[in-house]
């Protein structure tokens, strides 16, 4: 497991946008209409930990779905991370492992090296992007937004980035 401390600041969606852009970071489609929801961004600062774990050091070997994790997170020294830790954390992250694949889309899979930010979903709706991800590929750093279902299960081995609270279970 992996602790990175972030700092979430107030930002309107332009400014989101020039500050990924001024860093070099890539964007698809999806990050850009995650971050252009009114409620993806932080209302007050906070300063916090993040911690990327697998789901098999959770405990979760087989994987599980969305709605899985979210219930899994009710008592543990994790949470989901509010909407825009992905954008935060990708700025602070700039060491992710290489991914072994260049493949971006097209898989309907987790991604190599992939690290998913377990966020409170911003709309029910299963065209909106669920949330954001990162990955490094080819040298540059990505902050992606992803679709699912209710249905789709990740694997044991997928990253993710969770609030980490401190609180044992």
């Amino acid at each position: 497991m992996l602790k990175i401390s972030v700092k979430r600041v107030p930002m309107t969606t332009q400014q989101s946008l020039q500050m990924l852009k001024e860093n070099g970071i890539l964007i698809n489609h999806y990050a850009e209409k995650y971050i252009s929801n009114p409620d993806f961004s932080a209302k007050m600062p906070e300063e916090m930990t993040v911690s990327i774990i697998s789901l098999a050091e959770l405990g979760l070997d087989k994987g599980a779905s969305l709605d899985e994790l979210f219930r899994y997170m009710k008592g543990t020294q994790f949470s989901p991370c509010p909407p825009d830790t992905g954008l935060f954390l990708r700025l602070a992250w700039t060491d992710q492992p290489q991914s072994q694949n260049s493949i971006l889309t097209g898989t309907h899979s987790s991604p190599d090296q992939a690290v998913t930010v377990l966020s409170e979903l911003l709309e029910s709706d299963d065209s909106f992007p669920k949330g954001l991800y990162l990955r490094k590929v080819d040298g540059s750093l990505w902050l992606r937004g992803y679709v699912c279902d209710s249905a789709y299960r990740f694997p044991g081995d997928a990253l993710f980035a969770l609030k980490f609270t401190g609180h044992l279970r």
